[in-house]
């Protein structure tokens, strides 16, 4: 999420295929074309949970506590090191290597205590680092999702910035995390790192974390005695929110036709991702952005599925990285974009840290709100976006598993004359009641109490902000006579979207639920 504030070392335990190292001093060695399989990183753990120190994110220290047990799921902390490279992608053809050198980083599991519930499938997070803190969003929005389908889910701390507040938070459980950059490596200044690489150091470098990502994707797929999970993963699936959809579109692109598995194929099964930046993360923090037009902004083929969701609050940066859809091997691809939806929800927050963690990561008990957008005094968005999520990830699985390709949705309607100024109020063609037409539907939007405007204005940060109109009595009244009469409406709509497969059986319940509590008309 690029948001709010944006601003022990092992050796490898074998060759990579086709992979020349480069030596200090070297030039760029190409690894277009051939494939590789990752060695595997070593792995100490998992770390003890005491009452002196505890898992940052552990789910008994969330803002919201989570009680896995009862689920029948547990929780472990692992470090894991290796020797990672660093790379370029100067033609969009192949990766280029410019060198190497250790990294030290922590994942945190969560899977299912009875290896038996484990349905072979494994979510890979690298944990949104916009902060000064790892989010877990995908996990925050859809956990129940992957729970009840048996899946594992694998946090991965990917970015210096919040390696620095798991030491201050902790700093002889996090003593050993490290990022730093190798000697190879061309450097450069501070002022000279890429924006977009930010926050970061010259001693530190980001380019690590695409090896590191390849080489906890090949340890949960293997055999070795030091993999964590119950049983070797038949099927990773790579996620993230804004800036870490934008680590997992960039792998997708850059690396996921190259690095394979133990079997030869694509070592990441699918991607599914949530509202990526226009442009690709840098694959190393020394790294210009690419210009306007350049190819290499669009997501490419990755060999397995994609499928991109974008909310209506996304649009106002987005709507430049749009590109077909396509069942064409290797180019799998779908997008999803959200009518109504907002980038940040409320939800997501409830499985962050504790303030009382926060604070000793960070000095701060809260994550900082912008406060110069506009509109101001109207009420947050609270859209239910994680609904979506969650019939996207049985969509993948249905696709990954059954190649059974996804569905195809309309884009938003967005109007052919917005001028120079997204204005998000104003940019979208909408129906009667100013919600945005086209997009994947719900409830929310198709039986409205609301008017859905998914982004503020003012800096950049603002368009992460959603809000709502909510319909006065009397305007519910013209809408819906009676509340049987809403509830009604509600279930049609949720049942329909059920039998598209835009809802899950149990959310669709949830949503009829929810309509008769509300307190509508």
């Amino acid at each position: 999420m690029l948001r709010r504030a944006f601003v022990a070392t092992a050796v490898l335990t074998g060759i990579l295929l086709g992979l020349a190292v480069v030596p200090v001093g070297g030039t760029a060695s190409a690894i277009t074309g051939e494939k590789e399989q990752p060695a595997l990183p070593k792995v100490s753990g998992p770390l003890a949970e005491t009452a002196a120190s505890h898992a940052f994110l552990a789910s008994a220290y969330l803002k919201r506590p989570l009680d896995l047990g009862r689920f029948g799921y547990k929780e472990e902390e692992y470090l894991v090191s290796g020797e990672a490279r660093v790379f370029e992608w100067p033609d969009g053809t192949g990766p280029k290597i410019l060198g190497q050198g250790p990294y030290t980083t922590r994942i945190l599991i969560r899977q299912p205590r009875d290896g038996r519930r484990f349905n072979g499938t494994v979510i890979v997070e690298p944990m949104n680092p916009s902060t000064p803190v790892d989010l877990p969003i995908m996990w925050a929005e859809s956990y129940a999702q992957f729970i009840d389908d048996g899946y594992a889910w694998v946090g991965v701390t990917i970015k210096p910035n919040t390696i620095k507040s798991l030491k201050r938070f902790d700093p002889a459980r996090y003593a050993a995390l490290s990022m730093p950059h190798p000697p190879s490596v061309p450097t450069c200044s501070v002022a000279e790192i890429d924006p977009w690489a930010q926050p970061t150091t010259p001693a530190d470098e980001t380019g690590l974390a695409w090896d590191m990502l390849s080489q906890i994707g090949a340890l949960l797929k293997s055999d070795a005695r030091g993999n964590p999970l119950s049983r070797p993963a038949e099927r990773l699936y790579m996620t993230g929110q804004s800036q870490t959809a934008g680590y997992s579109r960039t792998y997708a692109s850059v690396f996921g036709r190259v690095v394979t598995g133990p079997n030869g194929e694509p070592l990441y099964d699918g991607y599914l991702y949530a509202g990526s930046p226009p442009w690709q993360v840098p694959l190393h923090q020394c790294l210009k952005g690419f210009s306007p037009g350049d190819p290499r902004l669009i997501t490419g083929a990755a060999g397995v599925p994609i499928i991109e969701i974008f909310t209506q609050g996304d649009l106002g940066t987005n709507a430049e990285s749009r590109r077909p859809d396509s069942d064409r091997a290797p180019d799998q691809f779908r997008r999803y974009e959200v009518a109504g939806a907002s980038h940040e929800d409320p939800w997501e927050d409830l499985s962050f840290a504790s303030p009382a963690d926060m604070l000793r990561a960070t000095g701060q008990s809260a994550l900082e709100e912008r406060a110069d957008c506009e509109p101001k005094n109207v009420e947050p968005s609270d859209f239910p976006v994680r609904y979506v999520f969650d019939a996207a990830w049985r969509i993948l699985d249905h696709w990954v598993r059954n190649g059974v390709a996804a569905p195809h949705a309309e884009r938003l309607e967005l109007k052919p004359d917005r001028g120079g100024t997204f204005l998000p109020d104003q940019a979208f063609v909408t129906d009667a009641h100013g919600n945005a037409k086209g997009g994947i539907r719900t409830p929310y939007v198709d039986v409205p109490t609301a008017r859905w405007v998914a982004a503020k204005v003012g800096v950049w940060q603002c368009f992460f902000q959603g809000y709502k109109y909510p319909f006065s009595k009397e305007e519910l009244l013209t809408l819906y006579s009676t509340h049987d009469a809403y509830v009604a409406k509600v279930r049609a709509s949720a049942a329909a979207l059920e039998a598209q497969h835009w809802l899950t059986p149990s959310d669709s319940a949830a949503i009829v639920q929810e309509a008769e509590r509300a307190q509508v008309p």
